[in-house]
């Protein structure tokens, strides 16, 4: 804790020092960004009472990543646990959270597996995303099961965003190629948006000849205008992964493949007058999983998983002169039907109210709860209240409590049994009780956030032999997390930006004091962009680390310049990955603490145009 409290003394210190002298008389930038996540309708950043990162449009053409968890793996308080190359799994871990405990959103319809209840981002590639907000932190009073470690709300591209044909070709180390063709376009009462897009690469696994992926991604939107304040929505999205699946270095798998299917659909009403907001959706998400692997030992055949998911829910917001009240209603029904989970299905009613106070001119109060009637879990009451204060109109302080929870998956639940392992339809919800405060600046060529967080957590699923040397799932585990996160953004010069990014975490198991996750995050951006060309230096280091993993560094390098190619605009981009060939690995096996090595120094090179 001492350690702790150093380092915080030490940021705001820092952060203090490089306010400029003349901060008060200079003009404030940043404030108005706009976020959706934090309360479910539009907000200045700078009013709501939790973190959240925002990843926008520029950010995400200038990075080198292929998919969201290649995207969002240097934001403070953002682990990716990546098992190797592009064919490995990449989840999502919050301020210490499992990936089961983080909410994924695809245009605020959840697309979370009921299966085994997280997502791979490395499935979603990025030719058609505008927008990433990630809330870090509960958001169950809003949201329900799944955001007990915060929010990740991936959002697309509508026809204005494009208009037009962009064209990208992209070719790799590992025989890697790329190819995303978006289309957008207005018409007089419609906007329409389409994208196509590919990935394959042969991986880089010389282990093992068997680490490689096909990727193919199709994605519409169509906004249509009723009238002057009623518009339909459309949303469809198809992902298809199929990918070759290496195993561990201590346990090879050299046949086995994995297919992965995702198709998300949405229908919304959305409804605008100058004090009122409403939205209707309707959503429904078909997910499949087969996962063939014939030198297991004991093999019948492959394991196949298919999960769908659908939803209805509806949004108001009214806004008055001292106050914004929300609520909503939702419905969920989730099913699965897989040859070694079985055939089951449950529903969730849910109800959410959520009250923002402007008290005066500097302070506002959000107050929110959710309740939620599961089929399975009964009933769950999340509260949630935040508090934000404008020190001046650069600086802001904000700080929150909540309570959350998630429900175990079908996995947990109906496990197949065996001779080894089985599930257990027993199991409770896990729970957990946030605290956060933080300070937020912002000036001309200046930006910074600290915050401090807690969150203790009970009923953790963990699954453990028992006294017959069965393994299954059990309500055993209690954890707490304390955290620092620091992100400071600064212009040097007009043409060069730097930002740095840390995180410390300690996260324990309560009763045997052994630590979870690593401690130590370190990131750090620099950007040079004069007039002709841009180049983006990034650099990530891990220490602290668990599971006699080593701590690493890896550093990321870019490139791009603008063409012109008989009388067509072009932009080239060149991207190393592992600039210095760095030798390490992000998670641990079941054998071994280098049982997945990450890839090499790999390049990337992309040509784009737009017709």
């Amino acid at each position: 804790m001492k350690k702790l409290v150093l380092v915080v003394v030490t940021a705001v210190l820092l952060s203090l020092l490089v306010i400029p002298v003349n901060a008060a008389e200079e003009e404030v930038v940043n404030l108005e960004e706009v976020v959706v996540t934090a309360s479910r309708y539009e907000e200045d950043i700078m009013e709501t009472a939790v973190s959240i990162e925002v990843i926008d449009e520029e950010e995400i053409e200038e990075s080198a990543a292929n998919n969201i968890a290649e995207l969002i793996e240097f934001v403070a308080g953002t682990q990716i646990n990546a098992q190797g190359g592009p064919a490995g799994q990449k989840t999502i871990s919050l301020r210490g959270s499992s990936a089961r405990q983080v909410l994924i959103l695809l245009d605020g319809q959840p697309i979370n597996s009921s299966q085994n209840g997280q997502v791979d981002l490395g499935q979603i590639l990025l030719s058609n995303v505008k927008k990433v907000e990630i809330l870090k932190g509960p958001a169950s009073a809003l949201y329900g099961a799944n955001a007990l470690g915060g929010v990740v709300n991936i959002i697309t591209k509508k026809g204005s965003d494009i208009e037009g044909l962009n064209l990208d070709l992209s070719i790799g180390s590992a025989d890697t190629y790329k190819t995303a063709i978006n289309y957008g376009t207005v018409l007089e009462r419609a906007e329409v948006q389409v994208t196509a897009e590919t990935l394959n690469s042969d991986g880089f696994r010389e282990d093992v000849d068997n680490s490689g992926i096909d990727q193919y991604f199709l994605s519409t939107k169509i906004n249509y205008d009723l009238n002057k304040n009623n518009e339909l929505v459309f949303d469809f999205s198809y992902n298809d992964s199929d990918k070759e699946v290496p195993g561990p270095l201590t346990d090879p798998s050299p046949n086995a493949i994995q297919d992965d299917k995702m198709e998300n659909y949405k229908i919304s009403y959305l409804n605008s007058k100058d004090n009122r907001d409403s939205n209707i959706s309707v959503y429904y998400s078909d997910q499949e999983n087969i996962y063939d692997n014939p030198d297991k030992s004991g093999y019948t055949g492959p394991s196949e998983h298919n999960t769908k998911k659908k939803g209805l829910t509806l949004n108001q917001t009214h806004y008055f002169n001292k106050n914004t009240f929300s609520y909503g209603l939702e419905y969920v029904e989730d099913k699965i039907d897989s040859n070694e989970n079985g055939k089951h299905n449950f529903d969730t009613k849910s109800l959410y109210l959520n009250d923002k106070w402007n008290i005066n001119n500097k302070l506002n109060i959000n107050a929110g709860i959710r309740y939620d009637d599961h089929e399975k879990f009964g009933s769950e009451s999340s509260p949630r209240v935040g508090l934000t204060y404008d020190v001046n109109q650069n600086n802001n302080i904000y700080l929150s409590a909540g309570k959350s929870y998630r429900t175990p998956t079908f996995n947990d639940l109906y496990w197949p049994a065996s001779l080894y392992m089985e599930g257990n339809p027993d199991l409770e919800a896990e729970t957990s009780t946030a605290y956060e405060i933080g300070f937020r600046s912002s000036y001309n060529d200046f930006n910074s956030e600290i915050n401090i967080f807690r969150r203790n957590s009970d009923n953790l699923i963990t699954w453990d032999a028992g006294n017959d040397l069965i393994w299954r799932p059990y309500n055993v585990n209690e954890a707490e997390t304390d955290g620092l996160e620091l992100s400071l953004n600064t212009n040097i010069t007009n043409n060069i930006t730097l930002d740095y990014s840390h995180t410390y975490l300690d996260s324990r198991n309560v009763a045997t004091d052994k630590l979870l996750k690593d401690q130590y995050y370190n990131d750090i951006s620099l950007s040079y962009k004069p007039e002709k060309y841009s180049i983006i230096f990034k650099a990530s280091h891990v220490g602290g680390r668990i599971n006699g993993l080593d701590e690493y560094t890896v550093c990321d390098l870019t490139f791009t310049k603008p063409l012109k190619i008989a009388k067509r605009n072009y932009d080239i981009k060149l991207s190393i990955n592992n600039l210095f060939d760095e030798e390490y690995e992000v998670v641990s096996g079941p054998n071994s603490p280098k049982d997945y090595p990450m890839p090499e120094r790999n390049y990337m090179l992309t040509l784009s145009t737009k017709f």
